[in-house]
């Protein structure tokens, strides 16, 4: 391309007073390379003066439509305003800076990238343009939130795991240390679990927990947290709900999850519960004294005849026979 052939980069590329050659870094870069004024920062700046063909294919926008205007266009909703103003900061001190940054392209696709900014001088020294070289990383991030959902996961029922629920009821408990409220917890077990497995197998045991599972999922609000904790063992974590509150959730999981009828060899079978319900104290005891009292609720409910629910004040709530 010569400096005169009237494309919206000639301007840039024909400049004399700056110390560099940008088919230098072209060469060499197969990634994104956006090239802007170091001055104004401000809007309408810093002004984009060159984009690569890297650019306006990940982007969709266009070189012409990129001229004259400044990289904020490229900014979605999400992306992170500290990471912004660490930017921001580097620019104006005229320094270099690495960011990982969410942009949006013409058409609203979100998109990652790794972002390395220079400085650029010319022959006096003097910072006059930047360049951006970035890289679509969009592909590893979505794979590093894939990992770390899995991470968080029951890989049977898609709830929260024991380490990933136990983490959320220790900072809803802090939480409450901080300012108070309500909280509280429900332990849930599956009656006769083992006999449902001996008797139908383990793909119709597997059944019965995604079961419960979506059965919770589809009872409670959507700011109430739920995991798996142990092979049958359920746990809810009920922010700002009282124990009598609690006790009202507990009871109505309890009579949905018995009338479940789920396919089993030629014919349906169901399952009852048993549930144990503690307050999450503000004390200092907190989670840990909490998932205690609960537990201990639980086996309560279990010694004396299952489906049944039981309170961590020593109260029986309410129940059948299994």
């Amino acid at each position: 391309m010569s400096p005169d052939d009237g494309s919206p980069k000639a301007d840039f590329l024909a400049g004399s007073d700056i110390g560099f050659s940008f088919k230098d870094i072209v060469d060499r870069v197969t990634d994104i390379v956006v090239v802007t004024k170091a001055e104004p920062l401000a809007p309408p700046g810093p002004v984009i003066v060159y984009v690569n063909e890297a650019f306006t294919r990940i982007s969709d926008y266009t070189a012409n439509e990129m001229m004259g205007g400044n990289p904020r266009r490229l900014q979605a909703e999400a992306t992170d305003a500290v990471t912004k103003r660490r930017i921001r900061s580097a620019l104006e001190a005229k320094q270099p800076v690495r960011a990982t940054l969410l942009n949006r392209s013409k058409d609203g696709r979100s998109y990652w990238v790794e972002l390395n900014i220079v400085p650029l001088r010319d022959c006096t020294g003097r910072v006059t343009h930047f360049a951006a070289i970035e890289r679509d990383i969009t592909e590893q991030k979505r794979l590093e939130d894939e990992l770390a959902e899995q991470a968080r996961s029951d890989p049977l029922t898609g709830l929260f795991n024991r380490r990933a629920f136990f983490e959320m009821a220790e900072a809803e408990a802090s939480r409450l240390r901080r300012h108070g409220g309500v909280a509280a917890l429900l332990l849930l077990d599956i009656d006769h679990f083992k006999s449902i497995n001996d008797e139908y197998g383990h793909p119709v045991g597997d059944r019965a927990l995604r079961a419960l599972a979506q059965h919770c999922r589809q009872s409670l609000r959507a700011h109430d947290a739920i995991g798996r904790i142990g092979g049958e063992e359920f746990a809810v974590l009920l922010p700002t709900m009282s124990l009598a509150g609690a006790a009202e959730v507990a009871e109505r999981l309890r009579l949905g999850i018995s009338r479940l009828a789920l396919p089993a060899n030629d014919g349906t079978f169901g399952f009852t519960v048993s549930i144990g319900i503690a307050p999450l104290s503000i004390s200092d005891g907190g989670f840990a004294a909490c998932l205690s009292a609960a537990d201990g609720a639980l086996y309560r409910a279990k010694r004396e005849g299952r489906n049944r629910i039981a309170a961590a004040d020593g109260q029986l709530v309410v129940g059948g026979p299994a």
